[in-house]
C-alpha cells in the first residue's frame, strides 16, 4: 500500500477545488451572457422583433385618403365648379403564372401598348410571378380601350388586371396655378405634399387621414379567413370652395397676359376684390405655369407676385399720406401750397416726375397731377411720426392673412428713421416695400368707409363665410373725402383711361422706379401700377382692382398701360353684375 503524504493530499484537494472554481466562474459568465442576450432580445430589441414577427404573420394594407377637392364659382349661374379634382388613373399589369402562351400574349400586348415585344416577353416568362406591371398612369379612356381590345382578342381575363389610384388634376391648367399651387413631393421624395398656393396653405386639411386594414396570413402568405381583422377607415380630406369666379378669373388673366405681351413687360399681377366683404373674385400673375406639369416648369414662376413679392409702389401710395393729413385735420382737399418743382432735404433734391414746377396747387391737384412735392407737403402737414402710424394702421408691414402660402409683409422700417428724407420718399411710395395684396386691402378700407377688411379667397370649408372686418383706420368723413379726390384723379387727371362713362370711378396710377441691384440709387426700369375702385356711391358691390406690370419696355407711364386695362376690367365687371349707370 502506497501512502500519500499530507502535503500531497492537500495539493490534490487544491486542484479539485480549482477546477470547481473554474467551472463556477465559467457557468456564471455563460449565464450572464445568456441573460444579457435575453435582455437584449426581449427588452432592448423587443420592438424590432415584434415588427418582424408581425410582418410574418400579419397583413397590412394602407387605405389612402382622397385629397380634398377645390371648387371655384360661377356667380352668373350660382354654381360651384371643380377646379382641382382627384382623377382616377390606372396601372396595367399581367399575372405571368396564369399565362399559358407567353409568345402569343407578348405579341398582343406589344402591339396594344406600343412597346417592344422583347421587353415584354421576359416579364411574361416569370411563370411563378403573380404580378408584373407593364404600363402606368393610364386614363380611364385608355383603360376602357385596352379592355375592349383584349376582349375582342379573347385574351383570358385572369392574366391581366388594372390597379386604380388617384392623381391630382388641375382642370384649368395654368389659368389659376398661382392660386392652387400643386401637389408635389416632400424632401424625402416619397410623401406627397402640397406646395405653393392653396395646396400648401391647406395641406393638413386637404390631405385627410389614411386608413389601415390589418389581418392575419398563413405561412404561405395567404389571408386567414377566420383570423383577426381590424379596419381603420380612411378620412378623406375636406373640400374647399373659393370666392374666385371662373369667368372673372379668365377675363382678368387673359387680359393681363395680353398687356404683358403688348408692352414687353417681364410679368405682372391682377387682383379683383369686393371691397365690402374682402372676397377676391380674381387673382392672376404672369409669368404663369401649369400645375399638371410642374416638373417641366421654371421654379421661379411658382412664386406668386401678388402676395409673395414686395416692391416699391410709387405714386399709388400718395392717397395713404393724404389719408393721414386729412384724418388729422391738417389739410382739406382745397388746402394749397406752392410747387416750385423740387424740395431740398439735406443733401437730397426731390423733384416731380416731369421735372416741372406747377405753381399753386390744391391737394386735389396733387393727386390729379401726381405731384411728389405735394405728397411731401401733406406728410409734413401731418408729421412724419403720424404718417408712419397711419401707414402701420393701413396694414403695411404686416401679413394680411390671405389664405395662400408664402405671403410676405413688406418693409416699412425706414419710417422709424429720424431723418426726414425717409418719410419724404415714402410719401410718394419710394424707399418702402409693400405687396399688391396689402395695397388692395388698404384701398378697400377707403372704399368701404374707413375700416379694414381681411382679403379672402375662401367661401367655405366646413362653415359658412365669415366677414373678417378689421380696425377703423380713418373716419368715414375722411374716407368719403379721399374717395372723391380719387374720383377727380380719374376724371380730371392723368388717369382718364381708367374711366367708364356713366359711372364714378376712383383710382390712382403709379410709375415707380426700380432700385439698382448692384448699389444705391434707382435704375431706368420702372414698375407700372394702377389701383382703383367703383362704382362709387351707395350701391353694392363695389370692386377694387389692382394692376401691376413689371418693367415694361414699350410704354413709359402707367397712365398709358395699367389705367386702360383697369378700365376694361371694371367695365367687364359692371356688365357681368348688371350694374346700371348713374342717371
Amino acid at each position: 500500500m502506497v501512502r500519500i503524504s499530507g502535503r500531497a493530499k492537500k495539493r490534490k484537494l487544491n486542484r479539485q477545488f480549482g477546477r470547481v472554481d473554474f467551472l463556477i466562474v465559467f457557468f456564471l459568465i455563460l449565464g450572464s451572457l445568456i441573460l444579457g442576450q435575453l435582455f437584449r432580445l426581449q427588452v432592448l430589441q423587443h420592438k424590432v422583433f415584434s415588427v418582424q414577427a408581425a410582418k410574418q404573420y400579419n397583413i397590412y394594407h394602407t387605405v389612402i385618403a382622397k385629397r380634398g377637392r377645390i371648387f371655384w364659382q360661377d356667380l352668373s349661374t350660382g354654381e360651384n365648379l371643380p377646379l382641382v379634382i382627384n382623377r382616377p388613373v390606372y396601372n396595367f399589369y399581367v399575372v405571368p403564372k396564369n399565362i399559358k402562351d407567353a409568345q402569343l400574349t407578348a405579341d398582343i400586348l406589344a402591339e396594344l401598348l406600343n412597346q417592344n415585344k422583347h421587353d415584354i416577353l421576359p416579364k411574361l416568362e416569370q411563370y411563378q410571378d403573380p404580378y408584373e406591371c407593364l404600363s402606368k398612369g393610364l386614363t380611364e379612356e385608355e383603360k376602357d380601350s385596352i379592355v375592349k381590345i383584349l376582349s375582342q382578342k379573347k385574351l383570358d381575363k385572369t392574366i391581366y388586371g388594372f390597379e386604380e389610384y388617384f392623381e391630382r388634376y388641375y382642370v384649368e391648367d395654368g389659368l389659376s396655378a398661382h392660386l392652387t399651387g400643386f401637389l408635389g413631393f416632400a424632401d424625402d421624395g416619397h410623401e406627397r405634399k402640397g406646395q405653393y398656393g392653396l395646396e400648401e396653405y391647406f395641406d393638413s386639411i386637404l390631405r385627410g387621414q389614411n386608413g389601415l386594414i390589418l389581418g392575419e396570413k398563413d405561412v404561405f402568405g395567404r389571408p386567414i379567413a377566420i383570423g383577426k381583422r381590424a379596419v381603420k377607415e380612411a378620412k378623406d380630406g375636406q373640400d374647399i370652395i373659393l370666392t374666385i369666379d371662373k369667368n372673372i378669373q379668365y377675363e382678368a388673366c387673359t387680359s393681363l397676359q395680353e398687356y404683358v405681351d403688348r408692352y414687353g413687360a417681364l410679368g405682372g399681377a391682377v387682383i379683383i376684390m369686393n371691397s365690402q366683404n374682402g372676397k377676391l373674385y380674381a387673382l392672376c400673375a404672369s409669368p404663369n405655369f401649369n400645375s399638371n406639369d410642374y416638373g417641366e416648369e421654371i421654379a421661379a414662376n411658382f412664386v406668386n407676385p401678388a402676395v409673395a413679392l414686395e416692391y416699391e409702389p410709387g405714386s399709388i401710395f400718395k392717397p395713404i399720406v393724404m389719408a393721414a393729413a386729412l384724418d388729422t385735420g391738417k389739410i382739406t382737399p382745397w388746402t394749397t401750397y406752392l410747387d416750385t418743382g423740387s424740395v431740398r432735404i439735406g443733401n437730397y433734391t426731390i423733384r416731380n416726375f416731369d421735372g416741372k414746377a406747377h405753381g399753386t396747387n390744391t391737394m386735389v391737384d396733387v393727386l390729379n397731377k401726381s405731384l411728389n412735392t405735394g405728397a411731401i407737403f401733406a406728410m409734413r402737414s401731418a408729421g412724419a411720426a403720424v404718417f408712419a402710424d397711419y401707414v402701420d394702421g393701413f396694414g403695411f408691414g404686416k401679413l394680411t392673412g390671405i389664405e395662400l402660402a408664402s405671403e410676405v409683409d413688406g418693409d416699412i422700417s425706414s419710417l422709424q428713421q429720424i431723418k426726414e428724407i425717409y418719410a419724404a420718399t415714402a410719401s410718394f411710395g419710394q424707399g418702402i416695400t409693400v405687396t399688391p395684396i396689402q395695397l388692395i386691402a388698404a384701398y378697400a378700407a377707403i372704399a368701404r368707409g374707413g375700416t379694414l377688411v381681411r382679403p379672402t379667397i375662401i367661401e367655405t370649408i366646413d362653415d359658412s363665410f365669415k366677414l373678417r372686418e378689421g380696425n377703423r383706420v380713418i373716419s368715414k368723413e375722411t374716407a368719403d373725402t379721399l374717395t372723391m379726390m380719387l374720383v377727380s384723379a380719374v376724371q380730371n387727371g392723368y388717369d382718364k383711361k381708367a374711366a367708364v362713362s356713366g359711372y364714378k370711378i376712383a383710382g390712382k396710377t403709379g410709375t415707380a422706379q426700380v432700385p439698382k441691384s448692384d448699389g444705391p440709387g434707382y435704375s431706368e426700369e420702372t414698375i407700372h401700377s394702377f389701383i382703383g375702385f367703383g362704382p362709387v356711391g351707395n350701391r353694392s358691390p363695389s370692386f377694387v382692382i389692382l394692376i401691376k406690370l413689371d418693367k415694361p419696355t414699350a410704354v413709359r407711364f402707367a397712365s398709358d398701360s395699367t389705367a386702360p386695362l383697369f378700365g376694361e376690367l371694371i367695365k367687364f365687371l359692371l356688365n357681368y353684375f348688371e350694374i346700371p349707370p348713374e342717371e
